[in-house]
């Protein structure tokens, strides 16, 4: 069945659908042939289609009598349509035009002839001063009034001019915008306004493309270094020809966008920062639903100690250094934040030296677990945000986030990673807006602030005024960022006054609980790593114990004592052990009780402080020890005096008798004699030889039975035939 459309959209019409012009050139069976005004493509679009956008309000349709009329009043104007385009001293004049010409239909349909002698007589213009005051509402419009000053009154013209606004407002469909003034479209238009030659506006382009570069240069030395790179012609010489003024190109410049000339003059890197259209979409809907990270080095000084330390130094030393500080005495830091999109709330705040990987895993850690311990630790008196799991983290592209430890613990916790574009701050707006928060209302107020670029405050030394330590500067962040921001009202898109605060409790009563952190996902993915050997005690971590029964099971039947231990550095109460090669994981909690609610840097300084609490005492007491081991060792008897040279030689005697114990002596073989068989060794009797080893040497002489003769001095013994036992 063929679809009639509702609408009459008549062909010529302008039709602007999703955000695309389109002009109607045809009509077929199943729609509108269109063709597109931006690209020209022609398509056909469906009837039930336009029916459709234009009855939700998502088509617009100017019929070709509109074009028309709209047309003919903007040639007429010099391009203005609407009254807000107007001046504003214009749009008071236009309006008592207006009320002149709706006063004179009045008297039109009283039955009267508009002529123009009927307009010009003293009574009617009499009548028409009434009529506007009673149109316009307020009286007195057309007379001088004093408000403070005389106002100039607004003159009713004669009955020509009068009969003329009547006619323009009729002409051009009764719009008011016809009624204004046209001195702007006095003298030429367009082309033949310029009055300079080719030469001279090629001279001024190539000044005003010079000039928007990021070098910044001065116009002024510009103008007149480019005065020497233009000769003109003999033609342009022999007619007078001179260079364009400054003023005339100062002129030009001032005709360009702002847009255009902070691209030029301060690059196509920090243009978008500052002339970015920016977005407001609500990009988040839920808390913990999608998070933005970023780092600053903050504007403001800090000691690096926090103690106060002298030392000695001579006269000339001091002289040289003048108040210099040493390297890293006085230092500014980075911050490291990332807060939630949907709410507003900070969930995490670092100060650190450097922007690092290792800062970016602290900074996720803090804001996947509860933050009671800042609150009171520096003294807050509201509620921090609650830990959250983290579902989509959105980071520029710096190093502290763009690294592979960073990108493993974000995805090994279940979090997506964007990265933005880098020195692109609309990317992120949510975090990059604390920033400037944080510095106007807190660190400006501070000893040691150093401004917000290098040289704004050139009578004001902030190394020198520097009195905060990086502890008390972590303090005064976390009371405002725990105190002070959730509970100031908000501009942002979607908060519309309400507090960060506010909306994370309507987010709560809204989308209900929130996602839990995983504590196995922490410690895996989000802490340290180490290596270790299991003993009857467990093992230990950073010189911190744990233990547990399976891990001794483990530890009874592995041939390999090496574990892999997982340590979360703000919760050091569970580990988790894993094995290589073995599926099994294992789990071993603290078993030194006195780090229980300390964090791994907590823990560290304790076992520091220790050590070096007292070094004075403690070089003392090594000498103390030196000495009674000393004492013993002489009273002991044990050691010989080591001024004997006896007490050298024990060694060397060692040594001769070891040589000796380990020589190895070698006795040459002799001759091998034929043998007989096992049992007949005893017999008298002659026997062959079964068993020859080997024959006699070469040269020898023959030794056999067979051969042997009785020499002299032999013995001869009778055979034995009884027994002796």
């Amino acid at each position: 069945m063929t679809y009639k459309p509702l609408y009459k959209v008549n062909i010529g019409s302008r039709l602007i659908l999703d955000d695309r012009r389109w002009v109607v050139i045809g009509k077929e069976r199943e729609g509108y042939a269109v063709e597109g005004l931006d690209d020209g493509e022609c398509v056909t679009i469906a009837y039930r289609r336009i029916d459709d956008a234009i009855r939700s309000g998502n088509c617009e349709v100017t019929t070709p009598a509109q074009m028309e009329s709209e047309r003919r009043l903007s040639d007429f104007t010099g391009g203005y349509t609407r009254m807000g385009q107007l001046p504003e001293t214009e749009q008071a004049d236009v309006r008592k035009r207006l009320i002149l010409v709706l006063a004179i239909e009045r008297l039109e349909e009283e039955g009267y002839k508009i002529t123009q002698r009927f307009l010009g007589r003293a009574d009617v213009r009499k009548r028409l001063k009434e009529l506007g005051d009673e149109i316009g509402g307020e009286k007195g419009m057309f007379s001088a009034r004093r408000t403070g000053k005389t106002e100039a009154s607004f003159a009713i013209l004669s009955g020509r001019t009068l009969q003329k606004y009547l006619k323009l407002y009729r002409e051009y469909g009764k719009n008011p915008v016809a009624l204004m003034h046209r001195e702007h479209l006095k003298g030429p238009q367009g082309e033949a306004r310029k009055k300079l030659n080719e030469f001279q506006e090629r001279f001024v382009t190539y000044v005003v493309n010079h000039f928007l570069k990021a070098t910044k240069v001065k116009l002024a030395e510009l103008f007149r270094q480019a005065q020497t790179m233009f000769l003109p012609a003999v033609e342009d010489i022999a007619q007078g020809f001179e260079l364009p003024s400054i003023t005339t190109v100062r002129t030009r410049l001032k005709a360009i966008s702002s847009t255009v000339k902070t691209l030029g003059r301060e690059g196509k890197r920090q243009g978008p920062n500052l002339k970015g259209a920016g977005s407001t979409d609500i990009r988040a809907l839920m808390f913990g639903e999608r998070t933005e990270v970023d780092q600053v080095l903050l504007s403001i000084f800090t000691d690096k100690s926090g103690q106060l330390r002298c030392r000695t130094m001579s006269r000339s030393e001091a002289a040289k250094k003048a108040g210099e500080l040493d390297p890293g005495e006085i230092q500014r830091s980075w911050l490291h934040l990332t807060c939630d999109v949907a709410s507003g709330m900070p969930l995490g705040w670092i100060l650190s030296e450097t922007a690092d990987a290792d800062h970016s895993m602290a900074l996720f850690r803090m804001a996947t677990r509860d933050k009671t311990r800042e609150k009171v630790r520096y003294g807050c008196n509201r509620e921090p945000a609650p830990a959250v799991g983290l579902m989509i983290s959105s980071a520029d592209n710096g190093t502290a986030t763009r690294n592979g430890k960073v990108r493993a613990g974000q995805l090994g916790v279940g979090m997506t990673a964007i990265d933005g574009r880098t020195y692109h701050a609309t990317d992120k707006p949510y975090v990059e807006s604390k920033f400037g928060t944080l510095q106007w209302q807190v660190l400006n107020f501070a000893p040691g602030y150093a401004g917000s670029k290098p040289g704004e405050l050139p009578g004001y030394d902030p190394k020198g005024s520097a009195a905060l330590t990086h502890e008390d500067l972590y303090g005064i962040i976390t009371r405002y960022f725990i105190d002070e921001y959730p509970f100031a009202p908000s501009r942002g898109t979607g908060k519309f006054g309400a507090t960060p605060y506010q909306k994370m409790e309507e987010l709560f009563d809204a989308y209900g609980p929130i996602e839990p952190p995983s504590q196995e996902d922490r410690r895996v993915y989000l802490g340290v790593k180490r290596s270790a050997s299991v003993t009857s005690e467990g093992v230990k971590v950073f010189n911190i114990p744990y233990n547990s029964t399976e891990l001794q099971h483990h530890a009874d039947k592995a041939a390999s004592k090496k574990v892999t231990v997982y340590l979360d550095p703000d919760d050091l109460r569970k580990v988790t052990i894993t094995v290589e090669g073995s599926h099994k994981i294992m789990h071993a909690r603290l078993t030194m009780t006195a780090f229980n609610d300390l964090t791994l840097n907590e823990a560290l300084e304790v076992m520091a402080d220790a050590v070096a609490a007292n070094p004075l005492k403690r070089q003392l007491h090594e000498g103390y020890l030196w000495e009674a081991k000393a004492r013993r060792a002489k009273e002991s008897g044990y050691f010989s005096d080591p001024l004997v040279p006896d007490s050298y030689r024990g060694g060397e005697e060692l040594q001769k008798a070891a040589d000796a114990l380990l020589e190895v002596e070698f006795v040459p073989h002799g001759p091998s004699a034929p043998t007989v068989p096992p049992g007949d060794i005893m017999k008298r009797g002659r026997h062959p030889a079964v068993h020859k080893v080997e024959g006699p040497p070469s040269g020898a002489e023959d030794t056999s039975v067979d051969n042997a003769s009785p020499g002299p001095g032999s013995v001869f013994f009778k055979p034995i035939k009884e027994s002796k036992l």
